[in-house]
Formats: C-alpha cells, structure tokens, sequence
C-alpha cells in the first residue's frame, strides 16, 4: 500500500485547502467578468492537470513499487473523473457566473452537511444522535442563504441552487474516494481524474476561446487562471484526498467552514459585495450547526 510521508499535521493539509478555495470564489468570479465560465474550466483545468502531474511525478520517486492489488482503479478514476473533475466543475463554474462570491463561499460550507449526510446513509459514518441538532441548524442555514438574494444584484436562486447541485456531487466523490484512497495514491487519483474530464472541458468551452486566440484576455484574467488552475483544483486536489484518506470524508469537510469567511472578506473589500442580513444569518447558522455537529462528534469519540 502507498503511504504518505508526513511532516506537517494531519489537520494542515484541509486548513490550507479551506484557504486556498476561500480565496478563489472572489478569484473566480472576478475573472469571469472577463471569459466565459466553460473557456475558464478548461483553461485552468490544463494548468491543474499539468500541476497534479508534477506533483506526482515528484512523488513517485519516493513512492514503494505498486503490487498487482495495487493497480490503478480505473473504473473509479472514470466515474470520479465525470462526477467531480467534470460534472461538479461545470455546475461550480456556472453557479459562480451566476452568484455572489459571498453567496457562494456560504454555500460551499454546507458541504460538510451534504457528506455527512451521504456518509451515513451509506454506513460510511454514523453521527451520534446529538449531531442531528447541529446538522439541521446547517440545512436551515443552508435554505436561508440560498433564498437570500433580495437586493443583491450579483446573486440568483439559479446560480445559488448551481452552487448546492455542484457541492452535492463534491459529497459524493469525497466518499466514494475514501475507499479508493486507501490503495490509492491521492495525487494519482487527482491527477487522472482531472486528465480524464480535460478533454470534455475543451470540447465545452471550446466556442468561448475566441478571446484567448485573439490576445483579448487581461492580465488579470490570466493570474486568476493561473491561480485557479495551479492553486485550487492543482494543488488543493491533491491535498484534499490527502486529507479524506487520512481523516475521513466528514472530518475533512469540516474545515470547508473556513471558506466562506475568506471569500466573504476578499469579496466585500475587492469586490464591493455587502452580504445582506438574512445572508450573515444564514451563514451563521451553518457554521453553529456544523460547530455543534463537530463537538457531538468529538464527544462521542
């Protein structure tokens, strides 16, 4: 079996992946103010597929030699590939054109709701009967933020019901990867999957590119894809499955709660977004709800 050589805490690989995402809502939806959300995917996914590769190139010097079990998984490296590299891309993509930033970063956070949820219906993890109180507070959060969009211009119930379709789909491949992720590397896992969408990504987007072949496309836009591409579906994939192999699929998700206080921040100051207070009220509800669901947790360890 492939082991992870670890030199930083288990818990600094989803902290810097919460951080890394909570910077690239308003990253993202600044940037497609000037490409279309299908020409973006496939442009940043190139950079992440190309950064994942790297990565685990890097990591296969130290990596001990894979036995027949071992072998890549290739039934699952598809369907993650058409769940969470292309499915779940497309649905985030256009959910952000259509959102908020700060919406968005709100609604990212109820992603803990929706695996925990998953994960015990599949008898992957059973909350104690204490963490329902909290799960529910996090739903009505969750249908408090999504319904708040009165006033805000940059936000939609379409865009905010994208966003929730796309985190829905996110739950799904965290659990079904965690089996996979204990024979599997998670590099290599994250490196295939996203190879495998790439070329469904270019095939959508490919009537959006007009403006990377004429040179229309600001220098801006570019950094936002850099970032989007190396950082946060590169690099933060890589690290998440990290995470899910070593802390399970709940716990990991746990720390999407950092997310949307960053976007909420980058978004209000950079941005000019000024969250509403059914929004802020929403929002805080998620974060008790998945507060009092991580502390029954913890009792009951």
């Amino acid at each position: 079996m492939p082991r992870d050589r670890r030199v930083l805490p288990s818990w600094s690989a989803p902290l810097a992946v919460a951080l890394i995402w909570g910077v690239n809502v308003p990253v993202m939806k600044g940037a497609l103010a000037g490409i279309g959300p299908f020409a973006f995917n496939a442009l940043r996914l190139t950079l992440s597929a190309l950064a994942l590769g790297v990565v685990d190139r890097l990591e296969a010097r130290t990596r001990p030699p894979a036995h027949a079990s071992e072998r890549t998984p290739w039934g699952s490296v598809l369907g993650l590939a058409l769940l969470t590299s292309f499915v779940y891309q497309l649905l985030f993509v256009t959910g952000i054109a259509r959102t908020s930033a700060s919406h968005a970063g709100f609604l990212i956070a109820s992603g803990p709701l929706w695996t925990a949820l998953l994960a015990r219906a599949l008898g992957v993890e059973r909350p104690a009967p204490r963490a329902w109180l909290g799960l529910a507070l996090a739903f009505l959060g969750t249908s408090l933020v999504a319904a708040a969009v009165g006033g805000n211009r940059a936000a939609t119930l379409s865009g905010n019901g994208l966003v929730l379709l796309a985190m829905l789909a996110w739950a799904v491949g965290t659990v079904w990867s965690r089996g996979v992720l204990e024979r599997f590397s998670a590099t290599r896992l994250a490196f295939l999957s996203t190879l495998v969408a790439l070329p469904a990504h270019w095939l959508v987007g490919w009537h959006e590119l007009a403006p990377v072949w004429s040179g229309g496309l600001a220098a801006g836009t570019w950094l936002a894809i850099a970032y989007s591409g190396v950082f946060s579906t590169g690099v933060a994939y890589s690290l998440w499955n990290r995470s899910v192999r070593a802390l399970g699929p709940s716990r990991t998700s746990a720390y999407t709660n950092l997310v949307p206080l960053c976007s909420l921040a980058i978004a209000w100051g950079f941005l000019g977004e000024r969250p509403s207070l059914a929004q802020l009220t929403g929002g805080a509800l998620i974060l008790l709800g998945l507060a009092s669901w991580r502390a029954s947790r913890a009792a009951s360890a």
